[in-house]
């Protein structure tokens, strides 16, 4: 598992999965957002993933793909699971970008790379009970 702090004002917002974990076909997305300033509004995240993907099938150098952009938030718990982003083949490398709507937000990212069996492809959004 890899951990890394965000914040929406810096010009870039990435984390990776550390490479000694090896290909996996998942990756959960784990977010933990300090508490707000006063009246702030909660803020959403735009997050977007980039594969890096060795197959046999795609010649011998890596391919960089990009999945979708989803929107998560706002985040109704300290520490809650936001996303599972698959592919239906090893991914090397999970790459996954961060930006925010507030005016000022940072977290805190946790990706768990995993393996299973899939047949889906994309970042797909866990939807909590509470959320409106």
């Amino acid at each position: 598992m890899s951990v890394a702090e965000i914040d929406s004002e810096a010009r870039q917002n990435i984390v990776e999965t550390e490479p000694q974990f090896g290909p996996s076909t998942h990756c959960i997305v784990i977010m933990e957002q300090p508490p707000l300033m006063g009246n702030e509004p909660p803020p959403q995240w735009r997050v977007s993933a980039t594969l890096t993907l060795r197959e046999k099938v795609l010649g011998k150098n890596v391919v960089l793909a990009d999945l979708p952009t989803v929107i998560v938030g706002p985040l109704i718990h300290k520490r809650q699971v936001v996303a599972m982003a698959k592919y239906p083949s090893p991914v090397e490398r999970w790459s996954f970008r961060f930006q925010s709507d507030a005016g000022r937000a940072t977290a805190l990212v946790w990706l768990h790379p995993g393996t299973s069996p899939v047949t889906e492809c994309g970042i797909f959004v866990v939807q909590h009970g509470l959320q409106e």
